[in-house]
């Protein structure tokens, strides 16, 4: 095989006056590893991920071408779960198509160790084929490509015609962007100076070309790079098997990865490991709660957030970590790891209604019917997320850089996330009214959470609409995770069982709430299940003293029951009935006004003097 290295420097000026140059220079991609099927625009595309390897070629064989709501819940997992979706940025395969323009794939490359690496086999009978390298320009790629898959509302525009770009159709259009100059135009045949190419004989009067070659990207930003193959003289399409190896460098940290994708592995390592930390003080803190016979279903719910979120990052960092070796990764480990994100973000969104409207705090179980609005509010939320991903999955235009929320269930996910928040503040807000003794507790939940729910949404806007798109991905990927921990981070900072913890949500014990629950009047005690008495350990009420007994009783210590530190003994005397049960205030209607309960009294507290 014969081989013929040339190089070339050319200087390319773009609409906006920056200089970009593109040298082309002999190398040759690693083998095949594994075949991947899509199909892009009607056109049957095969591809096959391989690493980069060192220069030579490697010849083989390659084939062408509440019980509702949990409910809702495993249903959207399973439907996720069937969705394929795969991405590389070492690619291989086989395309054919009665089109004589089609676009293969796209890579945001840095500004100067930009490489692009490429092997391309085709029938002779349908020279002359070309690779065409657009970048982001708006007079190069949105002036050619105007795609009808695209349902991002931002780029509904792109599809008109402008007085900056009209509309380009044709193939030679397509081609007329660019200037031969400028080496965006590869040719696939012998007379090419910048690339290598031969032609292979075979029994039967069969011929075809192998080419290969190389080029490196200069300007003074990082840019999206979008290749196409095209063929404008074709009377029966395109057919050609290739394998592209598009990196950055050659560090690990970047060299397969595409410039809007750096620190995102980092990132991810780093919010592991501090969510690993979470992870350990709240089981330190479950241990304590249970032995103390506090550890409610809330707090339950809070540790499952943290746990999936643990494991999203880990199948994340997994994907990311082998895609820094080969330029494939695990794409259904990152999938996996971004349903398992998405679940922690809903569960801390269910854990932050439940405990807005007191659930574990003031009561033992909520209104029937708030159980049925949250269910259903939770049962549409889920199916959102999971409308937002198969939408990602399925009818994403691989030739337009999309973010996740750049959808109409993108924007919906924006309306549920502020009308959970709207829930949020009234169930807040009439909590705090009717139980003013946890100010404490909620006041700053209240302040920290709003901001919560508020940032997740100005991040998908700020995402969608101003963010640059060649560093989208890995800013809003430091932002989310960011939220996430410190939402994590406050609940446990604010839950934790200490003595010094003066916001310490939980009064009323798990075995407290179990007899309420099995009691036939759902009452035991001072406590009622709709509405939970008084702080325990606020001062004890003052009861008059008949006078026969002044002179023959010593003083007692009606000293409360510590959560957290062990005292001496001490007598306990029951509270007066919870303020639920006696009040009449139509705006808080645990139960119909005037309708009373009795108040039964342990028979281990003292009688009450006569």
């Amino acid at each position: 095989m014969s081989s013929v290295a040339v190089k070339s420097d050319v200087l390319v000026t773009s609409g906006d006056d920056e200089c970009l140059k593109v040298e082309g220079q002999m190398c040759v991609p690693g083998p095949y590893q594994k075949m991947l099927y899509e199909v892009n625009g009607g056109h049957r595309i095969s591809h096959e991920g391989g690493g980069r390897g060192d220069c030579g070629v490697e010849r083989r064989a390659r084939s062408p071408g509440g019980t509702w709501m949990w409910a809702c819940w495993v249903t959207a997992a399973l439907f996720l779960l069937t969705v394929n979706g795969a991405e590389a940025k070492s690619v291989s395969g086989f395309l054919k198509t009665s089109e004589k323009w089609a676009f293969l794939t796209r890579f945001c490359f840095l500004s100067h160790d930009g490489t692009f690496s490429f092997e391309v086999e085709y029938n002779i009978s349908y020279a002359t084929q070309k690779i065409l390298l657009y970048y982001d320009s708006e007079t190069q790629w949105p002036a050619v490509y105007k795609s009808s898959k695209t349902i991002s509302p931002n780029n509904q525009s792109k599809t008109k015609p402008n007085s900056c770009c009209p509309s380009i159709q044709s193939c030679e259009e397509k081609e007329a962007v660019m200037k031969r100059g400028n080496n965006q135009i590869i040719n696939l045949t012998l007379a090419s100076v910048n690339t290598e190419c031969e032609v292979v004989r075979l029994p039967g009067d069969h011929a075809y070309y192998h080419c290969k070659g190389s080029r490196t990207f200069r300007s003074a930003r990082e840019r999206w790079w979008f290749i196409a193959i095209s063929n404008c003289q074709s009377t029966k399409g395109l057919e050609l098997r290739y394998r592209l190896v598009m990196t950055n460098g050659y560090s690990y940290w970047y060299k397969h990865f595409s410039a809007d994708e750096f620190y995102i592995l980092r990132t991810d390592l780093t919010a592991l490991a501090l969510q690993t930390g979470i992870l350990f003080l709240s089981l330190l803190s479950s241990a304590e709660l249970k032995s103390r016979q506090l550890l409610h279903t809330t707090y339950r719910l809070y540790m499952a957030a943290v746990v999936t979120q643990l494991l999203g990052l880990v199948f994340l960092s997994l994907h990311y970590a082998r895609y820094g070796f080969n330029g494939i990764g695990i794409p259904f480990s990152k999938l996996l790891g971004r349903l398992l994100h998405s679940t922690s973000t809903i569960l801390m969104v269910l854990l932050l209604l439940l405990m807005g409207k007191g659930f574990n705090i003031t009561r033992g179980r909520l209104r029937q019917t708030s159980a049925i609005r949250l269910t259903a509010f939770m049962c549409v939320y889920i199916s959102v997320y999971a409308i937002l991903f198969v939408i990602e999955q399925q009818m994403f235009d691989p030739g337009e850089v999309l973010y996740l929320y750049e959808s109409p269930a993108g924007y919906g996910l924006i309306t549920l996330r502020m009308l959970a928040w709207v829930m949020f503040l009234y169930a807040c807000f009439f909590t705090l009214k009717h139980y003013p003794e946890k100010f404490l507790f909620y006041i700053p939940f209240f302040i920290f959470y709003s901001v919560w729910f508020i940032a997740g949404n100005v991040v998908i806007i700020t995402g969608n609409l101003v963010v640059d798109k060649w560093v989208r991905e890995k800013v809003v990927n430091g932002v989310d995770l960011s939220i996430t921990l410190l939402g994590h981070a406050f609940f446990l900072f604010l839950t934790r069982p200490s003595a010094a913890n003066k916001n310490f949500p939980y009064h009323v014990r798990t075995t407290q709430i179990m007899a309420l629950e099995v009691s036939t009047t759902g009452v035991v005690g001072n406590n009622c299940i709709d509405a939970f008495s008084a702080h325990p350990y606020a001062p004890d009420i003052t009861l008059p003293t008949p006078l026969h007994h002044q002179q023959q009783q010593e003083p007692r210590n009606y000293a409360s029951s510590d959560l957290f530190l062990v005292s001496g003994a001490v007598e306990m005397r029951p509270l007066p009935a919870p303020k639920s049960i006696v009040k009449e205030d139509t705006s808080f209607p645990h139960h119909s006004p005037g309708n009373t309960h009795t108040v039964f009294t342990s028979s281990a507290a003292p009688s009450l003097p006569q």
